[in-house]
């Protein structure tokens, strides 16, 4: 049986944090994870395959294999799923699993131009949409426990907003959410003859990441966030700019999420809302959630969890 080499591990490892991590924070709304039964925190995994690849070139053969062996003994079915991933058939057992990366193979980038009406694996985002899930369903490409890089029009993007109405994008690595962001009236959709490219990027590594990362949006008027099929919103923070009176809610004009609250300016205590309900669950369809009241700029912050 062949064995993994210490490279191999290594970048079966970080793939594999993403894995666990996303597996965990489903259990952690929805029961515990049978398959992994205590779960393998992807903490633990980091841990290991950093150790791993420090020893590369300061410790022994005889050491580096007892770590070596450990991590993949650790990884269990997360490091057979990044085996496949990686297109690496060449260690770790004689059985493979499928699917790997989708339909563009293991690691291949997503490159197309933007069409009116038309999406496939090859090209999953059509004119207006504002987000994708490439994690593998409706046959696209499954780039979770991956850092990606996107280009607009052959411009590099970032996950970073400015505030100036500028595009960005924002990238959940554990549940392969990628959503678009930008000024209104378009929101940042893609639009009909855009040119898009997402490459998967595992040359820096893999760090750890959850759920807990939030959305960033800026609002200076009353506005809106498509919240994506398949999450909810759990907590929303704001640091606003000016005590404007504000209120959220699933319709215009609504408070179903935030009655009347009157913001403190510059900083994020007492803004915002805890969700305890189910007043933003998007379960089978979009939703739009509505901001009424800012009158000078905000930053909001929206945190969101998969529901299933």
């Amino acid at each position: 049986m062949p064995i993994a080499t210490i490279s191999q591990a290594v970048a079966r490892g970080k793939l594999s944090i993403g894995y666990s991590g996303n597996n965990n924070a489903r259990g952690s709304l929805f029961g515990r994870r049978l398959a992994s039964n205590p779960p393998i925190s992807p903490v633990t995994i980091a841990m290991v395959t950093d150790a791993l690849e420090w020893g590369i070139g300061a410790q022994t053969d005889e050491n580096q294999r007892h770590v070596c062996n450990y991590l993949i003994w650790l990884i269990g079915m997360y490091g057979m799923e990044a085996q496949a991933r990686l297109g690496d058939t060449s260690g770790g057992g004689s059985i493979t699993p499928g699917g790997g990366g989708g339909a563009s193979g293991p690691l291949e980038p997503l490159d197309w131009k933007i069409d009116a009406t038309i999406t496939s694996q090859f090209w999953p985002m059509k004119a207006g949409d504002v987000y994708v899930m490439l994690d593998g369903t409706n046959n696209n490409v499954d780039y979770r426990g991956l850092n990606i890089n996107f280009w607009r029009g052959g411009v590099s993007q970032n996950t970073t907003p400015l505030g100036d109405g500028s595009t960005y994008y924002y990238w959940n690595r554990t549940t392969g959410l990628f959503q678009l962001f930008g000024a209104a009236p378009a929101q940042g959709a893609a639009q009909e003859g855009e040119l898009f490219r997402i490459s998967p990027d595992i040359i820096g590594g893999v760090t750890v990441e959850n759920s807990l990362v939030p959305v960033t949006i800026f609002l200076d008027t009353d506005g809106t966030y498509t919240l994506p099929n398949g999450y909810l919103i759990f907590k929303i923070s704001i640091k606003p700019t000016s005590a404007d009176t504000v209120r959220i809610g699933t319709t215009a004009n609504g408070e179903e999420i935030m009655m009347d609250k009157v913001m403190t300016p510059n900083v994020y205590t007492g803004n915002g809302v805890s969700l305890v309900d189910d007043s933003a669950i998007a379960d089978g369809a979009d939703m739009t959630i509505y901001f009424t009241g800012f009158t000078t700029q905000a930053q909001i912050d929206i945190y969101l969890l998969p529901i299933a």
